[in-house]
């Protein structure tokens, strides 16, 4: 016989029919014997060949069944085995130990590794699972298996000792919040395959899907406010909400190398000559009136020495313009200027004891949009204008705080989602009028010309509420 083939569809592999399966087997045996017909009766060709291809049935579809067990899901014990192998997981059969979920405290930043031991007095625990002492003192809680065999109950507030040494001067607390989980004296099938599972579930092709994964898991953290970018050499990481400790350990863990990090950087693209001059930048600054130590250095031109590393007093003018208090009459800009403080960036040192490590990232800003729609429609019948405002209101907000973090407003899919919000109420083919009009940051804001999309702040994202959207019918 030839090679086995499989059919794959969306279910999985496919039996092959018994009568492709026959054909195969006499286009075998003729090209092996090609006259076999002529020595034999057909009643007994008939015969071994029906008796053959039933074989080859029951073959195939073992076959198959064992192409379709190649999944935590439904493959059989010896192979779940296998895959737990694969994932650094025992095999079966072993009891489960007695679990707790600590809740470390101490100085902001300081990593309690993986292995670490925990103790309730009696019996010890270690730590499944690195974890970082967040911002506001305390750490996630943290998943510890007991480290021998048994059954026992711990009652919250009991694990409350380190076994595990630390540095002098560190101060370090733990206690469990909830009590423990008690071992079973064997794991059953369904558990283990649930393990077997989430070791699977964890993106790990390359750094950049590793660390999103990662920075998912984060409570606080909205997956469209995540973004790693390539930066010629560098990697920019912009990560919206959570914890920034948490943040800062999540890339820690994803990233090994740290000095390829980099932030936000904010260009300045001109400075006018007047006796109060005007800055102007590539992004929203984020700066404030009257706010100081502003600083600008690597222009070229002539105020170079007037401007470059000077303390800066600003009065803002407009997201990206301020004036800066530097008299540039008769002074010239060539290019460049970069712009500090950058209130984007955020850096928190870890504590990897015996090692301190900077962690940057980018909290994005937030840009709130107003949208102005105005419709109308050939119907021949009495429209209620309020049951569409009030229906694509809501479809229309959806949409823009679904756009991913540095991502346009794309017109062609906001006029999609208005028109199958009210298809109920105004018919697609009824609707004669569609104007969208935009301002971003209280500044008015148009399509790019020659396309339908709204730019956005590469490194910001967009917001808007239900009172921001306003729909009239004219």
């Amino acid at each position: 016989m030839t090679a086995q083939t499989i059919t794959m569809t969306a279910t999985g592999a496919i039996p092959t029919s018994p009568q492709t399966l026959r054909d195969e087997l006499v286009a075998y045996v003729a090209s092996d014997v090609p006259d076999y017909t002529a020595n034999l009766p057909g009643t007994l060709i008939e015969d071994i060949a029906s008796t053959d291809v039933g074989a080859l049935v029951v073959c195939d579809q073992a076959y198959v069944e064992l192409i379709n067990s190649i999944s935590p899901v439904n493959s059989n014990l010896f192979i779940l085995n296998q895959q737990a192998a694969a994932a650094g997981i025992p095999p079966m059969g072993f009891p489960s130990r007695t679990a707790v979920y600590c809740t470390f405290s101490g100085l902001a930043g300081y990593i309690v590794s993986q292995g670490f031991i925990v103790s309730d007095g009696v019996y010890q625990y270690t730590t499944q699972e690195s974890a970082v002492i967040a911002a506001g003192g305390s750490s996630s809680p943290v998943y510890c298996v007991a480290t021998q065999d048994g059954s026992w109950s711990v009652p919250s507030g009991s694990v409350n000792a380190l076994a595990t040494s630390i540095p002098t001067g560190t101060t370090l607390t733990v206690v469990n919040l909830t009590d423990g989980i008690p071992g079973e004296s064997t794991e059953s099938i369904g558990d283990f395959r649930a393990r077997v599972l989430q070791s699977w579930s964890v993106g790990s092709q390359g750094m950049a899907a590793y660390l999103k994964t990662l920075l998912t898991g984060i409570t606080g953290v909205q997956q469209r406010l995540i973004s790693v970018r390539q930066e010629t050499t560098q990697w920019e990481v912009i990560c919206g909400g959570g914890d920034p400790y948490e943040v800062g350990m999540a890339i820690y863990q994803a990233l090994f190398y740290l000095p390829g990090l980099t932030g936000s950087v904010i260009l300045v693209t001109g400075i006018s000559v007047a006796a109060n001059a005007i800055v102007t930048t590539n992004l929203n600054h984020g700066l404030t009136t009257g706010q100081t130590g502003v600083l600008i250095n690597g222009i070229t031109g002539t105020m170079a020495g007037s401007i470059n590393g000077a303390s800066l007093t600003i009065v803002v003018l407009t997201p990206t313009t301020f004036t800066c208090g530097i008299n540039t009459t008769g002074l010239t800009y060539i290019s460049g200027g970069v712009l500090t403080p950058n209130t984007r960036n955020v850096t928190v040192n870890l504590y990897d004891y015996p090692d301190t490590y900077a962690v940057t990232f980018v909290n994005p800003p937030m840009q709130t949009v107003h949208i102005g729609i105005t419709w109308n429609t050939s119907s021949p019948y009495v429209v209620s204008a309020a049951a569409v405002s009030a229906t694509a209101n809501i479809a229309v907000v959806n949409y823009i705080n679904s756009i991913p973090v540095g991502q346009p407003i794309n017109e062609l899919t906001l006029e999609e989602v208005f028109k199958e919000s009210i298809a109920d109420i105004v018919p697609p083919e009824l609707l004669v009028r569609l104007v969208f009009t935009y301002s971003i940051n209280s500044v008015n804001a148009s399509v790019v010309s020659g396309e339908k999309i709204v730019l956005s702040d590469p490194e910001s994202y967009f917001y808007t509420t239900q009172s921001n959207v306003t729909i009239t019918q004219g």
